[in-house]
């Protein structure tokens, strides 16, 4: 007696995710960012009302990768053009992808949108260094992270202390949401698609900007394989608390 089997598939390649070769190197947070960005927007039905700006950086031609609208911007400013272009189209989802070094290479940009309550989202990939300039360091380097700049490791006493981004965004009136995930495992990774979602949803209903900061790998400026960069920003968030702060 046979018996009949159904299957069911239950994950596979996000159909916003355009057939076009990735410029990341293996092991990127971008490349998983970008497909789960792709998910997100799928599995909420906002392909049409979907609106991305990248910053400078490694993932500056992302709107080739996700097939919607999209636009790449220049240094330090991409949360000012979603904020423009949501003031611009209030019905659209708009949302910012933008590193670590983007975002603080020009703070009164965010800040600026957190105090005007932009019903937009940021999404901050945080590579703890300037990938695109050869993996300098950024103003979130954490202490002791070697770089190009900081060969000996980052210290307090040469180079300064790190700047926290969560922290310092949710103290802003203006935030009604802000977390902080890691795309280190498969499973901080599904924490992390949890926590843009949700902030796409406080732009959805209107109440106000939500901020996600994603702790991601950046194997070729860390000088580590794969596997072993995914371990070194586990260990790095020992002293960076993950989760929603706000």
């Amino acid at each position: 007696m046979e018996i009949e089997r159904k299957t069911e598939k239950v994950y596979g390649y996000p159909g916003l995710l355009t057939d076009r070769k990735e410029h990341f190197c293996p092991g990127c947070s971008h490349g998983i960012l970008s497909k789960v960005i792709a998910e997100i927007i799928s599995e909420m039905g906002l392909h049409e009302r979907a609106i991305g700006v990248y910053g400078a950086g490694c993932a500056s031609i992302m709107y080739e990768y996700i097939g919607i609208k999209g636009v790449g911007a220049p240094p330090g400013s991409a949360v000012g053009i979603a904020a423009g272009i949501k003031d611009a189209m209030k019905d659209a989802l708009v949302f910012a992808y933008v590193g670590d070094a983007d975002i603080a290479s020009d703070l009164s940009v965010v800040i600026g949108a957190a105090m005007r309550n932009d019903k937009i989202t940021v999404i901050c990939e945080n590579n703890f260094n300037m990938g695109v300039s050869g993996g300098a360091m950024s103003p979130a380097t954490p202490l002791g992270i070697a770089t190009t700049t900081s060969p000996s490791g980052r210290s307090a006493a040469g180079q300064g202390n790190p700047l926290a981004l969560s922290e310092l965004v949710k103290g802003t009136k203006g935030v009604t949401y802000c977390a902080r995930g890691s795309s280190h495992s498969p499973g901080a990774v599904r924490k992390t698609k949890a926590m843009i979602k949700k902030a796409f949803m406080e732009q959805i209903f209107g109440n106000g900007m939500g901020f996600v900061e994603v702790a991601g790998m950046c194997p070729t400026n860390l000088n580590l394989p794969p596997v072993e960069a995914a371990t070194k920003v586990k260990e790095i968030l020992e002293e960076l608390p993950t989760g929603e702060t706000k």
